[in-house]
């Protein structure tokens, strides 16, 4: 009995880390097209191993200690207290407020009557008024960021308000809002929290239903798909369908959502619903599939 219990744990161990090969896939990708290198991935990964321990010894009311986090993980004690003394949270709080910080300058630019010339028409705008040699008044940037961001340098908001093309530098001393949002480019910090958000809650929800032990609890996770797949040249109709009706449902909740949420309640829980199309990568899931057969188990 022994023996067997002992085979069903390590048959369970070896198809999760085949489980965790295969969501990972999509991660390394997009990791390795964007210079994220193997160590810097592996420190992301131990981060995450010494933060979800902590908690938890937490839940569990027993002491946290790098000791303790390090018979949980198998990560030395020298590497946890490293990464309990200085926490990641640290770097993406900066980048939030950056993101924050630009929203708050463009929004400022457009309306902010010391910003807007004649007929509502947004200024152009000097860095900061020394760098213009006119007795006309200059208005700067440099003040329209003291004011709405203070805490953020002038030089830095700029550089990044213009390397996403939300400002334009004229090449005579001045610069020009060219548009009102602040719309990140494909991998910025903004898209990034956005994907990193998606993922984590998606993944968040399977795992509560792992865990469940009746049936009929949990989180409601659903999945429609094609028994015998599709005819290539019918995906684009598809697509085009799921939007639609997506959007019907998305608008349905939104409004659900409307008559219950609001500002000032109490003990409030973050929630909501997401939905995604997907394709299946066909070589990730043969050897998946693969994988898990090693262990009589068919993908």
């Amino acid at each position: 009995m022994v023996v067997l219990c002992r085979l069903v744990a390590q048959s369970v161990k070896h198809n999760l880390l085949a489980a965790f090969r295969h969501l990972l896939r999509p991660l390394v990708r997009i990791a390795l097209r964007n210079g994220v290198e193997f160590p810097e991935f592996v420190g992301a990964l131990k981060d995450a191993y010494i933060n979800v321990a902590t908690r938890e010894l937490r839940t569990a009311g027993n002491a946290v200690s790098p000791e303790a986090i390090s018979v949980m993980t198998e990560i030395s004690t020298t590497d946890v207290r490293e990464v309990l003394q200085t926490p990641e949270a640290t770097k993406l709080d900066d980048a939030d407020q950056r993101i924050n910080a630009a929203c708050r300058v463009l929004v400022g630019w457009h309306t902010d009557r010391d910003y807007i010339g004649p007929y509502g028409l947004v200024r152009d705008l000097a860095f900061a008024r020394s760098d213009v040699q006119s007795r006309r008044e200059v208005s700067a940037f440099v003040d329209l960021s003291k004011r709405y961001c203070p805490a953020i340098p002038p030089k830095v908001l700029l550089d990044e308000l213009i390397r996403t093309g939300c400002v334009q530098d004229l090449g005579n001393g001045f610069y020009r809002a060219l548009t009102r949002s602040y719309v990140p480019q494909q991998l910025s910090a903004e898209s990034l929290r956005r994907f990193a958000q998606v993922v984590h809650n998606v993944t968040e929800t399977l795992e509560v239903n792992l865990r469940r032990s009746v049936r009929g609890t949990g989180r409601i996770e659903r999945t429609i798909f094609a028994d015998y797949g599709l005819q290539r040249e019918d995906l684009a109709a598809f697509d085009k369908y799921a939007r639609e009706r997506g959007q019907l449902f998305a608008d349905d909740i939104d409004n659900w959502f409307a008559d219950r949420s609001h500002e000032g309640i109490k003990d409030p829980v973050q929630t909501g619903i997401g939905f995604y199309h997907y394709v299946v990568n066909n070589d990730d899931e043969q050897d998946f599939g693969r994988a898990l057969e090693v262990q009589g188990t068919k993908g």
